[in-house]
């Protein structure tokens, strides 16, 4: 979630924004590791670190569009950092689209 100088929650304010923190919270959520979470809910950064860029992409791109409001997601540039992936990504929500550029830890 996206946090204020208080570590209070912050609203998002605009289609994109949301679209974004959505994204970012699949990414930064280990799939199986939480049992309230389905299966299709988030990514295996764990085992990233011995797979090819193909199947990393397919990853995030699978879980991102198992998400209801997200339509399509497509990897444009993923680097190799020391802490994890540099990622842009462009998502196709059911009203807007937005493109979400981080590093995600790993």
């Amino acid at each position: 979630a996206v946090l204020d100088e208080y570590g209070r929650p912050v609203r998002t304010t605009s289609y994109e924004e949301f679209l974004v923190e959505t994204a970012m919270k699949i990414l930064c959520t280990e799939r199986f590791q939480y049992v309230v979470y389905g299966a299709d809910v988030g990514v295996e950064k764990s085992e990233w670190h011995g797979w090819e860029d193909a199947e990393i992409t397919r990853d995030i791109e699978e879980a991102l569009t198992a998400h209801p409001e997200i339509e399509q997601a497509e990897v444009t540039a993923m680097v190799r950092v020391d802490r994890g992936m540099d990622l842009t990504i462009q998502i196709t929500g059911l009203v807007g689209t937005a493109e979400l550029s981080e590093v995600i830890d790993s």
